[in-house]
Parts: C-alpha cells; sequence; structure tokens
C-alpha cells in the first residue's frame, strides 16, 4: 500500500473469497486503506472454484480503479486478470504471496508481464542469505533438480519454526503447549531472515517485497 499511495494511486478495487479466510483477507486490506485514509471503490467476492467470475469482473471494471488487490489463490485470480484484460481494464493487478506466484505465472503466460505479487520471503535466487542457500541444498537433493519458488521458500522458512516451537514445546507436545511455545519465537534467526511471535502478534515477519511477472513469466525485484 505505501508503494502505491506513494505513486499517487488512491482508488483500489479488492478481489477475496466469500469464507472466513477471504474475509479477513479483506479485513487486512481495508484495515492498510483506511490507515492511508482510502476505502475501496469496489469488492467482489467469489467462492473457491467458481467457475463463473462475470458478476465480479464486471463490477471491478465499472468502478475504474487504479489497482486491484486479488487475494485469492493462482487459479482464481489468474482467471479473474484474463477476463478483467478482455474486458477492457487497464488497472494494476497486485496478488498477496497467498495467490502461489510460479503457479500464477504459468498460468497467465504473456498476461502476466507486469501483474504484482507481494513476497513474505527474499527471493529464492538470493543464495548470499544462509537460509536460501540452506533451502536451495535441501531442493536439489531432494528433487535432483533447481526447482525453486517462493512457496517453497516460505514452507521451508515455516516448517523450521515449527521445529522450533515443538522442540520448545517439550518432550510431549499438546496443542497448548505448542501454540504457546510459538509465542516464544521471538526474534529468532533462521538465517538471515528473523521471525518474531509473542502472544498479540502473530504475523511472524515483517518482511515484505513486492515482485512483478517479466515478460519471460520470471520474476523481477
Amino acid at each position: 500500500m505505501d508503494f502505491y499511495a506513494s505513486t499517487g494511486m488512491k482508488h483500489f478495487s479488492v478481489l477475496h473469497y466469500d469464507d472466513a479466510v477471504g474475509k479477513e483477507n479483506l479485513g487486512a486490506v481495508e484495515t492498510a486503506l483506511t490507515k492511508r485514509g482510502l476505502k475501496p471503490v469496489s469488492v467482489s467476492s467469489v467462492k473457491r472454484n467458481q467457475l463463473e467470475l462475470g458478476d465480479a469482473v464486471s463490477g471491478m471494471v465499472k468502478s475504474t480503479p487504479d489497482v486491484v488487490i486479488t487475494t485469492t489463490l493462482y487459479r482464481t485470480t489468474a482467471d479473474f486478470v484474463k477476463q478483467a484484460k478482455k474486458a477492457g481494464s487497464g488497472a494494476q493487478f497486485a496478488s498477496t504471496s497467498f495467490v502461489g506466484a510460479s503457479a500464477l505465472a504459468a498460468e497467465l503466460g504473456p498476461l502476466g508481464t507486469g501483474v504484482v505479487v507481494a513476497q513474505v520471503v527474499p527471493p529464492y535466487s538470493r543464495s548470499s542469505i544462509p537460509i536460501v542457500k540452506e533451502y536451495q541444498a535441501a531442493i536439489e537433493k531432494q528433487l535432483g533438480k533447481k526447482d525453486f519458488s517462493f512457496t517453497s521458500l516460505e514452507s521451508y522458512v515455516s516448517a523450521k519454526v515449527l521445529v522450533e516451537a515443538i522442540r520448545r514445546a517439550g518432550a510431549n507436545p499438546t496443542r497448548e503447549s505448542l501454540l504457546k511455545a510459538l509465542d516464544s519465537v521471538r526474534n529468532f534467526d533462521v538465517g538471515g531472515y528473523v521471525v518474531d511471535f509473542s502472544p498479540s502478534n502473530h504475523n511472524g515477519s515483517k518482511f515484505v517485497e513486492l515482485t512483478a511477472i517479466s515478460k519471460a513469466g520470471r520474476f523481477a525485484y
């Protein structure tokens, strides 16, 4: 939001799933906009695995947003972007890390050029960061090839944090002891990437980096 606000863009549309997680994502976007004195010009909701997106697309196009924030998974997002562009929308499309960045780029093909995806982990190609180098080695050992992605890197980091929490939860961990252990993971450096939980903060990290899909289907930072 800070990036778009700095460019003077003020008209935002939001696409979310019509379920608990989707509404939570919508709330997060609305909170971020409210902090900047803004509110969405349109909000569209869809069911998971919904194939008919016509109403959602037309509602967004009519509101003529500068930016469309999509909080849906890659297939829904890709279908929405394709239909919106076909309908003449010239908006900038931006997705959360929830989308599945590599799958989105593959699904969109040439239409993905310029689509922005917010990442919550460093670039998977940046081997100068210890956790990324460790992740790359683990992927190559397991798969026998350099099949790297933001999604698997995020999962790798999450797994390391979970293992640390299980270790702290004791010899016979319970749900309650594991939750308490997770809340105790403060300023935990997994290798150049810090995770910080507390009873009142379950975000885990403040790291956010914007990437854009290039013409070649790769990610520019």
